[in-house]
């Protein structure tokens, strides 16, 4: 491994000042107290007084000294030659004195600074190897961790080189570490195994590691059983009896990145030790995902079972409707005919029957009733029933390949049909409906599987208790009431939950870190004391509110809401605007990328996938192209350029494959809002406390089952399907997170996903979604965490407003506040509440699996109906105060329209394909959206950059924007950016000297 991993500029960095400390620094370091008062005044003369003065504050602000300590910022110098009642120019020189050598003794002795020795350098190496061993970091990440321990524990920094080499070294021991224990777990037959799918098969030109690392896209019947096959070929792997717990799970999900990313000669290429651990760790990470693939092809096809069957079943009713209203007509003369009979005592019923009613038409509007009316509780049970032929294709199958758990009693039942299907087919004596395991049957498929006339009444129909169990297990899986061990997202959403003596360990440091209490009584007096101050404050400034009353409907007291009026657009502002835009430059994106990088640096984040530090010349041309392609949608030959090596089509695909991925660009996102956020301009729009996330919509026209439909949002018909991009913005208007989601589904799901998985120094306190994205149980999952969640919400004036005191005199909104929050609840499921809650802080669950289990389809669990009671509480005092506070709902309807306008500028950036996305597989999808992303934030830095610069040239010329104008100012537009390419209006010399183009070589892509 290199050892050389830190760029020029970076080293150049390294223990220097890079840029002036601010008031806050120089009060936290530059500070002189009396004790460093009086070692400095006690230098001989002025210079050396200064001199002393000015290292003891650069010591403890960069951790070593300085070469020349006149090179210490003039802010710094002023600042403590201020304190000294001296003047900065008195340093002068002091740099070339040998009495610094001798201050710098004293000032270590003084604030017990260590040097850098043998022991230091031991204790740092060895916190350095845990700290790899348990995280396996980037090489950078480690540098600067070290360096802030080192600071910290008032140890002097070694040389940039020497901490470099250390750093390498550790991580070459680490990997050592890791590929020898990952390549002893196979036994030798398991190693050939290994070894042999890296073979091209048969006559194929792709091996099987190839082929089993392809997700599935085939949503069939078929589709499914191979997916179950390609679970089976991994599992004969042998990974079902190794023990990898020796190894960290990111050690191991490194090594199969590259797996999964290189192609299989390149592994194959890889020394001994190095290519069994890369399989091995491939083997292992690929077992469990398979397995979730292979669910989510049965969720999705059994989805599409069902809503064709809906609407099978909607035209069939459309097309029978006037039969069936014929029949009814007839049958409800004949009806009133007897009814009128039945009322003269004197006429013979039967008589008159025979005489005025045609029996037969009768006895046949009848049966066509029987045939065509549904009972009130079906739907589309018949026509699902019509697919067993499909469902019994996979389904045998599924049952003999995946095991099945579950911890609910509803769960029990469906796990006990499909245990009595495993056996159906081996039964020869007739079944009766006493032997059948039917408690989990709704009352349509009890009609049907169990019938009462016709034919089979009293018998068993195995084939509508096929579909009905199929159709049950798939909503028992998306509850998670059933689930597959050992899977991730259909595994048991519980089992990372701290518990036992883990929880015990853990509930201490939870409570310090979210400030609550281990017991129930304080934090729910204080949130409830905080409902009741926000009721009373509502109450005192209603009568004064011009944008609230209350209104009696049907009965019923309601909230009524007005909506707030467009801020008018000061004449000023428009100006500003119009004269900020007119002075930023036209450039094309990718030049503004390049433009970007070499501000921050952020292209250096993309590294290898194989962890090594080497490129190729001009690769950060190369990885600006592939991210450029990728985020415009248009593919990488708009991109190439004939003689320019990092701009030929195989570089660029290259560089894609190996570059550009999951970890390196949350890395280079991290550096472009990182630098973003420092700027000065960025103050006035925010600071990062506020975030937003919403969704942004993507048809996704091939086959894939990272895709869900939504006829809103992606179309109508079968193949009509999309994702959302679920992204997260801070006030600053630079997005750090996003997610890639099938479908349309519940955003509060993955709200807290996006805060808790960020990797900025951006840290909201705040977030606001749209009411798509706000729940009861969002309300209280946040309220634990000690996050204030603020969204914007539609037909407010309906929602339920809650008390926790029965006794309290809210007035007017008495009748608003009938409703009780269950506080014997709470109290009672308090310790779970924060076990929930420390679970999620340390990453232990993900909120999206954790939610959809705990809301259990429609019926909570005990402390999902805990974190309601909790959330109900939470929302009644935020439904006060945004009802109160104008100001609130402004700043909330301020950041949801900043998250739309960024939207906008994605979208145009995201031009190419109709805009559609074209990946089939989810990392695919991940890549080309972050990247999306990626560029997105590029945008809007280079737009702030120029933008402050165009403020400069507005100040320099005598003007003075108003801060409240500055404030509305937006980095989102992009009218100065090119990004369609431009067209050459200059002939090639080879032409313009009267000769031919050359032709194309067959097989050759230009």
């Amino acid at each position: 491994m290199p050892v050389r991993f830190l760029t020029e500029d970076q080293r150049a960095r390294y223990g220097r000042f890079n840029a002036d400390p601010d008031q806050t620094q120089l009060g936290g370091f530059f500070h002189l107290d009396a004790t460093a008062r009086r070692h400095a005044m006690a230098c001989n003369g002025a210079r050396n007084q200064l001199g002393w003065a000015v290292q003891s504050g650069t010591v403890r602000f960069l951790g070593t000294f300085l070469a020349d300590p006149t090179e210490a910022p003039a802010v710094v110098v002023e600042y403590v030659a201020d304190q000294l009642g001296l003047e900065p120019a008195d340093l002068k020189g002091y740099g070339e004195k040998k009495a610094r050598w001798d201050h710098q003794a004293q000032i270590r002795q003084l604030y017990d600074y260590t040097a850098f020795d043998p022991a230091q350098w031991f204790l740092l190496a060895r916190w350095l190897y845990s700290r790899s061993w348990l995280a396996n970091e980037r090489p950078i990440v480690l540098f600067d961790l070290a360096t802030y321990r080192l600071v910290e524990n008032r140890v002097l920094l070694p040389g940039v080189s020497g901490l470099e080499r250390l750093v390498s070294a550790v991580r070459e021991r680490t990997t050592a570490r890791t590929l020898r224990l990952l390549a002893a777990v196979p036994t030798a037959e398991q190693a050939a195994v290994l070894e042999a799918i890296l073979v091209p098969e048969g006559s194929r030109r792709v091996s099987k590691l190839d082929r089993l690392r392809r997700s599935p896209t085939d949503i069939s019947g078929n589709g499914l059983v191979k997916a179950l096959e390609r679970t089976v070929e991994l599992r004969e792997l042998g990974t079902d009896g190794w023990d990898l717990t020796a190894v960290p799970r990111g050690r191991i999900a490194a090594l199969a990145r590259f797996a999964k990313a290189a192609r299989a000669q390149a592994v194959a290429e890889l020394s001994d030790q190095r290519r069994m651990a890369t399989l091995v760790a491939f083997a292992a990470t690929m077992g469990p995902v398979a397995g979730d693939e292979a669910i989510e092809v049965f969720d999705l096809l059994m989805g599409d079972l069902v809503r064709t069957s809906g609407q099978r079943a909607d035209k069939d009713r459309l097309r029978t409707l006037k039969e069936l209203d014929a029949a009814a007509i007839k049958l409800r003369h004949a009806w009133m005919t007897i009814s009128q009979t039945l009322s003269d005592l004197q006429v013979d019923l039967r008589t008159m029957v025979i005489d005025t009613i045609d029996v037969a038409a009768i006895d046949n509007a009848a049966a066509v009733v029987g045939e065509l009316a549904r009972q009130p509780n079906e739907d589309f049970q018949q026509e699902l029933a019509d697919r067993y032929t499909t469902i019994r294709r996979f389904l045998p199958r599924l049952l003999s390949i995946i095991t099945f758990a579950t911890s609910s009693t509803g769960g029990r039942h469906v796990l006990a049909a499909l245990e009595f299907l495993r056996t159906i087919d081996k039964r020869r004596a007739r079944i009766t409906p006493g032997q059948v395991p039917a408690t989990f049957l709704s009352a349509a498929w009890q009609r049907r599987v169990f019938p009462t006339d016709g034919d089979n009444a009293g018998e068993f129909d195995k084939r509508a208790y096929t579909v009905a169990a199929a159709e049950r297990l798939r909503g028992c899986l998306r509850r998670h009431e059933v689930y597959v061990p050992g899977l991730q997202k259909w595994g048991d959403p519980t089992a990372g939950l701290l518990d036992g003596a883990a929880w015990e360990k853990a509930r201490p440091q939870v409570c310090r870190d979210l400030g609550l209490d281990p017991e129930p009584g304080v934090d729910l007096d204080r949130w409830a004391a905080r409902l009741n101050a926000a009721y009373q404050q509502l109450l005192d400034g209603l009568a004064d509110n011009p944008s609230v009353r209350i209104e009696d409907r049907d009965g019923r007291d309601h909230l009524v809401l007005t909506g707030l009026d467009r801020l008018d657009e000061p004449h000023s502002l428009a100006e500003l605007r119009e004269d900020v835009d007119s002075r930023i430059p036209i450039v094309d994106l990718p030049e503004a990328l390049l433009e970007v990088h070499s501000w921050t640096g952020c292209l250096d984040h993309f590294t290898h996938v194989s962890d090594t530090t080497s490129r190729k010349d001009d690769m950060v041309i190369s990885i600006a192209a592939a991210l450029t392609a990728s985020a415009m949608n248009v593919g990488m030959r708009p991109m190439v350029q004939e003689g320019n090596e990092a701009l030929t089509l195989d570089r660029l695909y290259w560089a894609e494959q190996n570059y550009i991925r999951a970890a390196t660009l949350t890395a280079a996102n991290a550096a472009l809002v990182d630098y973003h956020s420092q700027l000065p301009l960025v103050s006035y729009w925010g600071g990062g406390e506020l975030a937003s996330a919403d969704g942004l919509r993507f048809v996704v026209p091939v086959k894939s089952i990272n895709a869900g439909p939504n006829p809103k949002y992606f179309g109508k018909g079968k193949g009509a399907k999309g994702v959302t991009y679920y992204n997260f913005t801070s006030d600053q208007f630079t997005g750090f997170h996003g997610i890639v989601i099938p479908g349309t589904p519940k955003d509060w799901y993955y709200l807290l996903e996006g805060l808790l998985d960020q990797e900025t120094s951006l840290r909201p306190t705040e977030i606001t979604s749209d009411t798509a994205g706000a729940s009861e149980m969002g309300f209280g999952a946040f309220r634990l965490l000690g996050w204030q969640f603020s969204p914007r919400l539609a037909g407010v004036g309906s929602a339920t407003l809650y008390r926790v005191d029965p006794d309290a005199d809210y007035g007017p909104l008495h009748n608003l506040t009938r409703n009780r929050i269950n506080t014997d609840l709470l109290r009672e499921r308090w310790d779970d509440l924060l076990r929930v809650a420390g679970s999620l802080l340390t990453g232990a669950v993900r909120p999206s699996e954790l939610f959809r289990y705990l809301t259990g389809g429609g019926n909570p669990t005990p402390i999902g109906r805990a974190l309601m009671e909790l959330g109900r509480l939470d929302r009644s005092a935020y439904l006060a105060t945004y009802f109160d506070d104008e100001l609130l709902r402004r700043r909330v309807n301020t950041q949801l329209n900043r998250q739309e306008s960024r939207h906008q500028l994605a979208r145009k950036i995201y031009h190419g394909q109709k805009g559609e996305l074209r990946q089939k597989y989810r990392e695919g999808m991940e890549d080309q959206l972050n990247t999306l992303g990626f560029m997105t934030n590029v945008a809007i830095l280079w737009t702030t950059v120029y933008t402050e610069r165009a403020l400069e040239a507005i100040r320099a010329e005598g003007k003075r924007p108003a801060a409240a104008d500055i404030a509305r100012l937006s980095p989102l537009g992009f009218a100065h950016y090119n990004m369609l390419g431009r067209y050459n209006f200059q002939l090639p010399d080879i032409v313009r000297t009267g000769n031919f183009r050359p032709l194309r070589t067959p097989g050759s892509p230009w």
